[in-house]
């Protein structure tokens, strides 16, 4: 949710950018060539500001995969691990079954 946020963050920054761009060259009492640097210098800061945030949002994401890949890992040992004890179990109780069918097969043959 929170990469969302950066992304509509960068959205409204380059809109604000292009509005504050145009109105510039509207109103702007400079000549244009010191409009011109100026729009320059407001397109470089936004250009690094969308790679810094592309930067922490790539980060973000090797982060998460890092952690998801951790917890599946630990997860799928917890499982096998139950499962493991789950088979063991079931297979003593079978034994247990067959003891006491054989049992009760020895009884009524009278054997």
């Amino acid at each position: 949710m929170r990469d969302t946020k950066a992304g509509d963050r960068a959205a409204f920054f380059l809109l604000g950018a292009a509005i504050s761009a145009a109105a510039a060259l509207l109103m702007a009492p400079a000549s244009g060539a010191r409009t011109r640097r100026r729009l320059v210098r407001q397109g470089e800061e936004a250009a690094d500001y969308l790679i810094d945030a592309g930067k922490e949002l790539m980060e973000k994401c090797e982060d998460l995969y890092e952690r998801s890949g951790e917890l599946v890992e630990g997860a799928t040992h917890e499982l096998s691990g139950k499962y493991r004890a789950l088979h063991e179990h079931c297979k003593q109780l079978l034994d247990e079954a067959e003891t006491i069918l054989r049992r009760a097969q020895k009884a009524t043959t009278g054997r």
